[in-house]
């Protein structure tokens, strides 16, 4: 149970409101190493266990308040134990929700609501059912949360809350909008998980329409629910043991309303394809189905069925209370005596008259606790009302002294500013404006002349390096060490060369000259010769990937090649720059590998060249920067600066474009467009 229902609290991760992102939790789930030790445990069943192993990790201090609720709670309600779990519950009251700075604290504490007012209905406390729903959804939304009511399963205790305490209007309209819910949840999530505890929402409807005895209304409902098993039926990863379940309580449902309509065979009909079910034959529904036994006046089957109500309640943690009494004793007395099993009949009745002194006691300590748990709940929101109101005083206060304060020195600036540009002439502000020209432009040749003596300089230290070594009279060089030598040489010979290339390209970009395009090329030859020039798949940091789509494929169209190749080549030496290990951004596969992606499709006018990449990424407000001329966004990295602009100006000169995707927030996307001008489009 522990384990369905933290999938379940996992799954709705992906269901949160649009005013609550990731950055709102400082995108952390928040599931730990105790989390996962309390999952283990939860699946052996073992309640006490759990209970222990849950006292230890929250002494240890590994478990949140609201965590250590949450877990405690479900145990105590599994174990029979509703009134611990109320005065459990009632500590939720002094949690203040802005302090859940995770989803799994967020939605630990959602979970316990909703579970804590389920207990409220099943034991019948409407009005304050209702009354704990309102006042959660208001703390929810108070921080932006705003669906708590519209989650299928809150809406449909509200609408049973509602039926209860005859609203019949009012309870529609709940039901309606867990529908809702429904469609919601089921729209973007498709596990088996998710068509069962839909089903599971839209059976409980039916169940509170028909004890009603709000026949016409379950009958839709009914509809429904075999509309989701058909689809649940044909899913891929079908779950045959949901699908079983599923089955189970559709056709009890049917049963009970055809025979409350007084359709008999229909009835029986449905009731045969309920006991043809797995879940029938557990021991809890064998004794649950002995209701509808006793409607239908099967009563030695139901006597029968009784029989097994002793093993039933032990492995249930039995108490003996007056809900209990109601729920299975006296069904068991009426089957016997029915039955005309008579014996039978005086032994439940001498039980029940045994056990009723302490059934009564046990229920006013029941009582006694909800109403310690009431009266706890709302002293401390009082408590917590009250303190909220002086800090919001003192907040207050605080605040008029510090905009006192800010007025009085704005005035004071605004003044001393004034007076100070009326001293100023147009020929002052002239000049100011060319020095700050001058001084912008002094310092970006300063720092071009230090990238460039930097990216010249250490290969040539290289080189001047080795070839002192080289000349060194009667060294002993092994061929390995040789073979290194000569390698380098070879690497930093290429790294001056790819640096002077890059110099004149830049100096004809800058001199205008028109681009021939009269190449006919194929798309994919760019990619390769891009990735091949470009050596990315030799970089062992990260992971390439080629995407092309079915029309990049086929296409053929005019270009140059060279400049082409060249562009593509630069985004992917920038990709590799900025994707190094030391810029990880946690964006890695199970080898801890970058992801650099080059993808490349084709619209109506235009070939795309997408380079995407999990580096360091590029700030929005920087998006056009970047394309500038010796613009390194980082000082203490590699490069020149260049390579951007080159690979824009190029594209340009081609009558395409180079640009960055602000859109995309996993690293950085530069996305090249080249016209896609067909050789007989292209001029001779």
């Amino acid at each position: 149970m522990i384990t369905l229902v933290l999938l379940t609290v996992i799954g709705c991760t992906n269901r949160q409101p649009s005013a609550m992102d990731a950055d709102d939790f400082n995108n952390a789930d928040g599931f730990n190493r105790a989390d996962s030790i309390v999952s283990a445990v939860g699946e052996t069943r073992d309640n006490q266990r759990s209970l222990e192993v849950i006292d230890s990790l929250d002494k240890a201090g590994e478990l949140s308040l609201v965590k250590t609720i949450f877990y405690r709670t479900i145990n105590y309600n599994l174990l029979g134990q509703y009134h611990t779990s109320l005065r459990i519950y009632s500590q939720l009251a002094g949690i203040d929700v802005k302090t859940l700075t995770t989803r799994a604290d967020l939605e630990s504490y959602i979970y316990s609501y909703n579970n804590y007012v389920r207990l409220l209905c099943e034991m019948r406390r409407y009005d304050l059912a209702l009354r704990e729903v309102n006042n959660i959804d208001s703390k929810l939304k108070a921080i932006g949360y705003d669906t708590f009511t519209d989650h299928h399963d809150i809406a449909q205790i509200i609408g049973e809350c509602q039926l209860y305490l005859g609203q019949f209007r009012l309870a529609a309209e709940s039901f309606q909008k867990s529908l809702q819910g429904v469609h919601t949840r089921l729209t973007t999530n498709h596990d088996p998980l998710d068509y069962r505890e839909c089903q599971k929402t839209m059976n409980a409807i039916v169940k509170v329409y028909i004890q009603n005895k709000l026949y016409p209304e379950a009958k839709p409902w009914i509809e429904l629910q075999d509309s989701l098993l058909a689809i649940a039926n044909e899913h891929p990863q079908r779950d045959s043991v949901f699908i079983d379940e599923m089955k189970a309580d559709i056709c009890y449902s049917k049963a009970r309303l055809a025979f409350a309509l007084g359709h008999t065979e229909e009835s029986e009909r449905a009731f045969k394809d309920y006991q043809s079910t797995q879940t029938a034959q557990q021991l809890g529904n064998i004794i649950s189905s002995s209701y509808y036994l006793l409607l239908t006046q099967r009563y030695d089957e139901a006597a029968r069925n009784y029989e097994q109500l002793d093993a039933f309640l032990k492995g249930s943690g039995y108490k003996a209370t007056l809900e209990n009494f109601g729920r299975y004793m006296i069904p068991k007395y009426r089957a016997n005596l029915l039955a005309g099993r008579r014996d039978s009949a005086i032994r439940v009745a001498d039980i029940v008259a045994h056990y009723y002194d302490t059934a009564m006691i046990r229920q006013k300590t029941i009582d006694a606790d909800l109403l310690t748990t009431f009266y706890d709940t709302e002293g401390k929101e009082r408590q917590i009302a009250e303190q909220r109101a002086e800090l919001s005083q003192q907040r207050m206060f605080t605040i008029a002294i510090v905009l006192v304060i800010l007025i009085i020195f704005f005035i004071i600036y605004a003044l001393l500013r004034r007076r100070a540009y009326r001293k100023l002439d147009a020929t002052n502000c002239q000049l100011v404006i060319a020095n700050e020209r001058a001084e912008e432009s002094s310092r970006m040749k300063t720092q071009f002349i230090q990238q460039i003596s930097h990216e010249v300089r250490t290969p040539l230290n290289v080189l001047s390096g080795f070839t002192q070594v080289l000349a060194t009279p009667d060294i002993e060089i092994s061929n390995e060490q040789l073979q290194d030598i000569s390698k380098k040489i070879v690497t930093n010979s290429e790294r001056i060369t790819h640096l002077v290339d890059k110099m004149l390209d830049l100096s004809q970009v800058n001199s205008n000259t028109v681009i021939e395009c009269y190449d006919t090329v194929h798309p994919v030859d760019v990619a390769l010769r891009a990735i091949d020039v470009s050596d990315i798949l030799q970089a062992t940091h990260l992971q390439m990937q080629l995407q092309l789509s079915p029309e990049a494929k086929s296409l053929n169209f005019v270009t140059n090649q060279k400049s082409a190749v060249k562009a593509l080549t630069l985004l992917l030496d920038n990709a590799i720059k900025f994707t190094h290990p030391t810029a990880l951004t946690g964006h890695k596969d199970s080898k801890g590998q970058q992801h650099v992606t080059l993808d490349v499709s084709v619209t109506k006018h235009h070939v795309v060249f997408a380079v995407e990449d999990t580096g360091i990424g590029v700030p929005p407000e920087q998006a056009e920067y970047i394309f500038s001329e010796f613009v390194q966004l980082n000082e203490y990295s590699e490069g020149t600066g260049i390579g951007l602009p080159i690979a824009r100006s190029l594209a340009c000169h081609m009558g395409g474009d180079v640009i960055i995707d602000t859109t995309y927030t996993d690293g950085a996307r530069f996305v090249m467009t080249l016209p896609k001008k067909t050789a007989e489009e292209s001029p001779k």
